[in-house]
């Protein structure tokens, strides 16, 4: 039968194998909400890839089925609105995160 181990190590087994499945879960849990396209709102937080590229892979993924040209045009500008939406909205995150770790530091000397 071969080595079975001491009581501990039968432990860290079943402690182990839980482990994997709950990974196992997580996995499987994470492809199918990528599969139903719910991960779809972080398409611009996309790591590494230039504004351009990132607003024009949006912009073909929005565009399937439309058929006129100002269905086209109207989908590129709110896509292109929605976008420096979200650039001006993480730029102000930026500026009030400096902005309150200088008032932290403030507060602290102050309380010196």
């Amino acid at each position: 039968q071969g080595y079975v181990g001491t009581g501990t190590d039968v432990q860290r087994i079943r402690r182990q194998e839980k482990e994997r499945e709950e990974e196992r879960r997580k996995y499987e849990e994470a492809r199918t909400r990528v599969e139903e396209g719910s991960v779809k709102a972080n398409a611009f937080k996309e790591f590494g890839k230039a504004t351009s590229e990132t607003l024009e892979q949006a912009f073909r993924n929005e565009t399937v089925g439309l058929v006129s040209r100002a269905d086209f045009a109207s989908k590129r500008a709110d896509l292109q609105e929605r976008y420096e939406e979200e650039e001006r909205e993480r730029k102000r995150a930026r500026e009030e995160k400096v902005l309150k770790e200088r008032r932290r530091k403030r507060s602290q000397l102050q309380a010196k």
